[in-house]
């Protein structure tokens, strides 16, 4: 297999930067959510104001390089998908930290997999996977056991200003990211540091139970 940077953006699509994050991350359509579909409908959820629907991600350009890395995902075989992501972060993220999912959601368990196949062939690096797909990761969980130590799984609510699913997320090992919810210990201070991480690292903290992002 070849490994240059440009052969396996060719086989398995580019990685996106966001401007917020300090490392690169791996989206995919919003629009193919399947738990957040449901939720977009709902004024009270998460969703019903996702990001990933508006702004940069409306772009031509942008949406071209979701949909063909969500074509690669999709069509791909899951050991190439693997092998090519693997060099492909390898390559560019220098950071020591990766961002799963800054558009777009776990699809299958099989996706899953793939996610933690990747994290534990780069135990060097930090990674972060924000979900609301619990029923995928209980179902991973139950058939493969606990998640790597160098992947943060973060349950992430459906409903503005709610508790965090914590219950469930301990069941599985993970941890959770909640949208105005007044009580969480720790909140993204990126609000008030030019929408930007920073130094923050909170959100591939597993010492950290529950990130709560500022209503928006």
């Amino acid at each position: 297999m070849r490994t240059t940077i440009k052969s396996l953006e060719e086989t398995i699509g580019t990685l996106s930067a966001p401007s917020k994050m300090p490392c690169y991350s791996f989206s995919i359509p919003a629009s193919e959510c399947k738990v957040g579909a449901r939720l977009r409908k709902l004024i009270k959820s998460t969703c019903a104001k996702c990001y990933a629907h508006k702004g940069f991600y409306g772009f031509p350009s942008t949406r071209k390089a979701l949909a063909n890395r969500f074509d690669k995902l999709i069509n791909s075989e899951s050991e190439l998908w693997i092998a090519s992501m693997t060099q492909l972060i390898l390559k560019k993220e220098k950071s020591g930290f990766f961002r799963w999912h800054d558009s777009g959601d776990v699809q299958t368990v099989e996706h899953l997999d793939r996610i933690v196949q990747v994290a534990k062939n780069l135990p060097q690096i930090t990674f972060w996977i924000p979900t609301r797909e619990f029923k995928i990761c209980k179902e991973y969980v139950d058939n493969y056991g606990k998640f790597p130590e160098n992947l943060t799984v973060r349950l992430s609510s459906w409903f503005r200003e709610s508790a965090p699913p914590s219950k469930t997320a301990e069941n599985m090992g993970a941890v959770c990211s909640t949208v105005g919810y007044k009580e969480s210990a720790h909140v993204c201070p990126a609000g008030s540091q030019g929408n930007k991480c920073l130094n923050c690292r909170a959100c591939w903290d597993k010492n950290i139970p529950n990130v709560d992002y500022p209503l928006h």
